[in-house]
């Protein structure tokens, strides 16, 4: 359980659909595990390539695997990510390094 997968869902307009559905299958996995599980899910948004990329953390792979998502390194620009779904402090656990400024 130790990589992470990344989706691309093309086009900001275009992201918006299949994100809010796999925000909500994330949830119901997410609601049935006990607290500190580990699961979260984060967005990105490049905006010169106008792509919305979905990041599964290791303990989300069940959900990142259904959606065809694909295994990558451990995303390294965390002040890029928004957390979607997951507790509240994923972001601080899974990037405890300070963000550059």
């Amino acid at each position: 359980m130790s990589s992470w997968y990344r989706l691309d869902l093309g086009s900001d307009r275009k992201a918006f659909e299949p994100a809010r559905q796999i925000q909500q299958i994330f949830m119901a996995r997410f609601l049935m595990d006990k607290p500190g599980s580990g699961r979260a899910l984060f967005s990105s948004y490049d905006s010169v390539a106008d792509r919305v990329h979905l990041f599964f953390s290791p303990a989300a792979a069940d959900v990142a695997v259904r959606f065809r998502a694909e295994p990558c390194d451990k995303p390294v620009a965390p002040s890029y990510l928004s957390l979607l779904a997951g507790e509240g402090d994923a972001l601080a656990t899974y990037f405890p390094e300070p963000l550059a400024a």
